[in-house]
């Protein structure tokens, strides 16, 4: 699946990326305040080269990748995701 995020960030995301275990234990892990996992299910959603692409899209004149955009665009994938998948 291919989409955008209302930044502007292209994305794509293998149909089959969400039945994934390991992700499953990373999206519980955010559950639980942790800031860490957050890296961890970019990184399974989008690949390492994805990630990166969206780390540079995201990145502030200062040079920092702020965590609060980083949880909005994965909430707009998952949502743009949700979406497709319940009109498949």
């Amino acid at each position: 699946m291919d989409g955008i995020t209302s930044s502007g960030f292209k994305f794509h995301v293998e149909e089959d990326t969400f039945d994934n275990m390991e992700l499953l234990d990373a999206l519980e892990e955010m559950t639980d305040d942790n800031a860490f996992a957050v890296s961890q299910v970019v990184k399974l959603v989008l690949g390492e080269n994805q990630k990166k692409l969206m780390y540079n899209h995201l990145r502030a004149a200062d040079g920092r990748v702020p965590i609060a955009d980083v949880n909005k665009e994965l909430e707009e994938i998952f949502k743009a995701f949700g979406t497709k998948g319940k009109n498949s």
